[in-house]
């Protein structure tokens, strides 16, 4: 085994740990720092420390040459950009971190920007890199107030960002900040401009040797300064990670989409810079609503994060450098440990605006063991070894444990044994700020509502631990779920507080005296049927419920039982545990079943099972038993949504209680009734929201207004849409040209993934295609949502969609029409349909079927995707067949994109591209490939006497198409006669022509290719040659 010399360049805090553990490696002849200062921590691990400007190259050469080193590893971003790995690498030194030009992927926002663009990586934001004031005026007008994030384009050392709403409080003060940017940009200004977004910050790392990655588990760090996640930024005071390599706000399928873009970022630097990226790729990822997106890009382990993820590793991280600088880290045996872990900086007193610099730091209490967490960062040793702060975060304590509490109160406990004037917050992977970011995702997922989300109550009077996993879920997005309500009947049970700090709505719910059970249950029912509840989860609810109670709330009611019922049943807590030791089970484990009035007789939903252990006690097997309980909460409530066994609310509004009066549960029963105890029917409660389809009218009028063009008249919300067809520039002559079509199931994706910004762009394009295959130039555009009940968001952002297409398409969204129908489609359910109106010269009337002759030239444009048909097969071979999920990885995709992203992506809208031409005369019929693929929709523009002869492999058929094909065993013929196999749009023109044709589509944007001629028809009216060229025959 070859060792190495490993020098480390750095001196904070991350650098001791990278010290630290290459020291543990066996790899490790000897260990050399190059630092920026003095930092004893690092020293006194390493065989040769210098203290340098890390920024120079030569420098860092010179000593890398001096103490033999084979391997570096630099760790902050200044050196990186200042092309201190490509001096290492030119002296020989391989190097752990990029070369400069790569490294941009940190030093230029606008350059990350550009490449996950350019190379169809996604997961952006809507951003704009912006030259000049009036490009960010527009940018800032585009969103909604504030909406936005500026940011500095280089380097700024955390200073160049700023938040709309928070940092930056008016247009004007944010132009200011622009202005202030542009001006420091010099020659080349820039700024870069991105969407706000709503959701939780994580860090996702990724060791990388250009081909092969090796990914972390998810960090999260804790910008502000004080406890509770307030004042100040800072460079971060601490960062946690959760047990098992994730976080309790993330789906595993968010988890891989993260990695599955960083490993999309290695493979694009390669083929943008042509030589492979050698260090750490560090995903700064948002967790939203919609899914995860890129914040920013790194070129190194972060700090405080390096703390985290080389305490976790259980790997050896010499062989790792090795591996990524050799170019083989696809052979080194990457592990990670499932504990939790948590990492807490101790801080100057003054920090961070100014820490005191010269403060001794006393570390004579603690012990060996706690020395052990410990890295040191901005501190210096004095003559005699007195440890003295230099003004930033001094020294942060790193600890791993089996869970977030024990690895948070191990780390601070060093930290609190220190003496001096340092201090640091104690809330960093405590259950406060944890239940607070967990319930901002819920929040955000309850704002943005997805088709079937299923809305529960929670009962419980003791602590609610299997609440914790179904809170988490319903964050992470994995549990399309929101909670309405949780009720106690004691006044401090903790499951309260849990309630409280994950946001949601509770109440106590005492029971007077002499309260019957059944009359505690009727007012009990009152505050549930008033919360929207579907399904009550009984978490720890000690408290019988009566036979009227599971009647009126008959399998609405889940319970989790201690024990493989029917076994053991009617006991509670361990007692429930003593009597399985007592009877000598092999098996325990946890029960979810339906509550009626036998109790714990109600049908069983699902079963989890242990084996009790030898020497078992009635603690040890609580303590095996519990952590199954919330999990099979989850996985019970997943399995009711997909079997669609899950019940409405209960109909009709409960008796009051008949005995002692509940008044403030029952206050409403029989109020504002008209002297029958009857309440009015209003059409609300009937289910139709007329307030509600007002604010979608109200929200999307600015989304319609900027389709408008010349020959609108009215406004939106009117009877009817009216067009000037002579104030369009039509002469009287002109002819109208209609066109209505839907999505098809497309819209059942779109409704499941709860993703609605896209679909209204293929309504609109699958209707004005078909108009501009005929010459016309669609004018105006009305559609028609359907749906059992409106959601105004989501209305929201399909109508936008719609608008946009017609933007795109240069059409005005005159109108249209929103029924609300409760009853005719589920929750969550919707259709649309749209309509099409264009206009056309009687002289540029397509197909010109005369015109055409054997030997006009065939021309294919690049479809975006799938478009709009053939989605019941798709849909059958992805899920059916495959058993892809929503929110996994596409398994087609090169780029990193989940599989709902993938299929929703919209119908190319083709009008701009080919209206020039159509007004040149240079084609003679286009085809639109829709339903039934090139076989079936080529001939509708061409004349019986002839056929299209097609020469399969004249361009690239799409991955999707290839995997659709494997997966369905379809031929080629079977492949071209169900989808667009790649092409959106056939042209037909002369020979003579085609270049012209070609070179147009390709200034308009469009990517096009010769796939064929004209040629007399024989017996098919379609010839596919070359059938082998997709490898499927």
């Amino acid at each position: 085994m070859a060792k190495h010399h490993f020098l480390v360049v750095g001196s904070n805090a991350r650098e001791h740990a990278i010290a630290r553990k290459l020291k543990e490696s066996e790899l490790c002849a000897t260990l050399s720092c190059f630092a920026a200062t003095n930092n004893p921590g690092i020293k006194a691990e390493c065989d040769h420390f210098t203290v340098g400007d890390i920024l120079d190259g030569a420098a860092v050469a010179k000593f890398a040459r001096e103490v033999n080193a084979t391997i570096a590893v630099v760790g902050p971003e200044g050196p990186l950009e200042a092309g201190v790995a490509d001096a290492l690498w030119a002296i020989g030194v391989k190097c752990v971190g990029p070369k400069q030009h790569l490294a941009q992927l940190e030093s230029s926002k606008a350059f990350t920007r550009d490449l996950l663009i350019k190379n169809g990586i996604g997961a952006c934001p809507k951003y704009k890199v912006a030259t000049s004031l009036d490009e960010c005026r527009r940018f800032f007008a585009a969103l909604p107030p504030l909406g936005y994030v500026v940011k500095a384009d280089g380097l700024c050392g955390g200073k160049g960002v700023k938040v709309g709403g928070e940092h930056l409080l008016t247009d004007d003060e944010s132009l200011a900040f622009c202005a202030e940017l542009l001006a420091a940009g010099g020659d080349s200004p820039r700024v870069v401009l991105e969407e706000k977004l709503i959701g939780q910050e994580f860090s996702l790392m990724s060791f990388c040797d250009g081909e092969a990655c090796a990914h972390i588990p998810p960090i999260q760090d804790h910008k502000r300064a004080h406890e509770g996640d307030k004042g100040p930024n800072t460079g971060g005071m601490g960062t946690y990670s959760g047990a098992n390599r994730t976080l309790p706000f993330l789906a595993h399928a968010d988890i891989a989409h993260a990695q599955a873009i960083n490993e999309a970022v290695g493979r694009a630097l390669r083929r943008t810079c042509g030589e492979p990226y050698k260090g750490i790729l560090y995903g700064g990822f948002m967790a939203t609503a919609r899914g995860v997106y890129v914040i920013e890009y790194n070129a190194r382990l972060g700090d405080p994060e390096a703390m985290n993820a080389l305490a976790l590793l259980d790997s050896d991280f010499g062989a790792i450098c090795e591996g990524i600088a050799d170019g083989s880290l696809a052979t080194v045996d990457v592990r990670f440990s499932n504990l939790a872990s948590c990492c807490v900086y101790a801080v100057p007193d003054g920090y961070p605006a100014a820490g005191v610099k010269g403060a001794p730091i006393d570390l004579s209490a603690l012990t060996p063991e706690q020395h052990r967490t410990l890295y040191f960062a901005s501190v210096d040793e004095r003559v005699g070894g007195e440890l003295v702060t230099c003004g930033s975060r001094a020294i942060g304590s790193c600890v791993c444990a089996p869970t977030l509490d024990e690895a948070s109160a191990l780390a601070t406990a060093p930290l609190a044994a220190m003496k001096g004037a340092l201090w640091f917050r104690r809330d960093i992977g405590t259950e406060g700020p944890v239940r607070s970011r967990v319930g901002s995702m819920i929040a955000h997922r309850r704002a943005a509502p997805r088709p079937g989300c299923v809305k529960l109550a929670v009962l419980g009077s003791t602590r609610g631990s299997a609440l914790q996993p179904v809170l988490e879920a319903i964050a992470s997005g994995e549990l399309n779920a929101c909670i309405e309500l949780v009720v106690s009947n004691k006044r401090d049970a903790p499951i309260l507080a849990r309630a409280e700090g994950h946001g949601l709505r509770s109440a106590h719910l005492p029971a007077p005296k002499d309260c019957s059970r059944e009359d505690y249950d009727r007012a009990l029912s009152v505050l549930l049927e008033a919360s929207g509840a579907q399904l009550i989860l009984a978490v720890g609810w000690m408290r019988i419920l009566s036979p009227w109670f599971t009647a009126r709330w008959e399998r609405r009611i889940l319970n989790v039982h201690p024990s493989l019922l029917p076994d053991f049943g009617g006991g509670m807590d361990l007692a429930v545990h003593e009597a399985v030791l007592a009877s000598g089970a092999a098996r325990s484990g946890a029960t979810i079943h339906y509550i009626d009035e036998t109790v714990d007789g109600g049908e069983i939903v699902m079963q989890e099972a242990v084996a009790v252990g030898a020497g078992e006690t009635a603690a040890s097997l609580k303590a095996k038993v519990q952590p199954l309980e919330g999990k099979l909460f989850v996985h019970a409530i997943q399995r009711l949504q997909r079997n669609q066994q899950l019940l409405p609310a209960p109909i009709g509004a409960p008796p009051p209680p008949v005995g002692a009066p509940l008044a403030h549960a029952s206050a409403d029963a029989g109020a504002d009734g008209d002297g029958d105890g009857r309440s009015p029917i209003t059409y609300a409660q009937a289910g139709v929201d007329i307030d509600a389809g007002d604010e979608l009218v109200q929200r999307i009028k600015p989304a319609c207004k900027r389709t408008h063009r010349p020959g609108c008249h009215g406004a939106v919300g009117g009877f009817g849409g009216l067009f000037d067809l002579q104030a369009a520039g039509y002469s009287p002559t002109a002819l109208l040209c209609a066109g209505t079509d839907g999505v098809g199931t497309k819209l059942m994706i779109a409704q499941a993934a709860g993703f609605h910004d896209g679909i209204g762009i293929d309504l609109v394009a699958m209707c004005v295609n078909d108009l501009v295959v005929q010459g016309a130039e669609p004018l105006f555009f009305l559609d028609y949502f359907a749906t059992g009940k409106l959601s105004v968001d989501a209305g929201v952002a399909i109508v936008s969609s719609i608008a946009k297409g017609c933007e795109e398409a240069g059409c005005a969204l005159i109108g249209g029409e929103t029924a609300e129908m409760p009853g005719m489609y589920g929750p969550g359910h919707y259709d649309l349909a749209g309509f099409a109106v264009g206009a056309v010269e009687r002289r540029d009337v397509l197909p010109r079927l005369e015109q055409m002759s054997a030997g006009d030239v065939l021309i294919g444009v690049a479809s975006s995707g799938i478009h709009s048909n053939g989605y019941s097969l798709v849909r059958k071979l992805v899920f059916d067949v495959s058993g892809l999920t929503w929110g996994g990885p596409a398994p087609w995709e090169a780029k990193a994109m989940s599989v709902s992203a993938s299929l929703l992506t919209p119908t190319k809208i083709y009008v701009k591209s080919c209206l020039p031409l159509v007004k040149e005369g240079m084609v003679k019929g286009m085809a639109h490939i829709t339903g039934g693929g090139l076989l079936e929709n080529i001939p509708r523009s061409l004349p019986d006497s002839l056929a299209a002869s097609i020469e399969l492999g004249t361009w690239p058929l799409p991955p999707v198409f290839a995997w659709l094909a494997k997966t369905g065993r379809l031929d080629t013929r079977e492949l071209a006669r169900t989808f667009n196999c790649g092409i959106g749009m056939v042209l037909v023109t002369a020979p003579s022509n085609a270049q012209h044709v070609l070179d147009s589509m390709a200034r308009a944007g469009e990517v096009c290719y010769a796939i064929g001629t004209l040629m007399p028809r024989g017996e098919t009216p379609v010839v596919l040659n070359n059938k082998d060229a997709w490898g499927l025959n």
